[in-house]
């Protein structure tokens, strides 16, 4: 399974599960991030940390450290 952390820019790929502890999922979950949403990474910060991502016609910026735990499926 690939993590958020390892999807390139531009493409898109679907979360499947979040393996956080329950507070950091459910700050992710009122952003939206939930099993089964589509998810693409849109630009990375100068630093490289945080990354930007589009989910649900938002913009969210999520750090790498966490991104590691968001299991994700590639779209086809």
């Amino acid at each position: 399974m690939a993590s958020l952390h390892d999807l390139p820019i531009n493409k898109i790929g679907i979360i499947n599960k979040i393996n956080t502890n329950d507070n950091i999922r459910e700050r992710l979950h009122s952003f939206g991030l939930i099993d089964g949403v589509a998810i693409k990474p849109i630009k990375n910060s100068p630093l490289g940390c945080p990354r930007i991502y589009r989910c649900l016609n938002t913009n969210i910026a999520i750090r790498n450290k966490t991104a590691k735990f968001i299991e994700i499926l590639y779209e086809k």
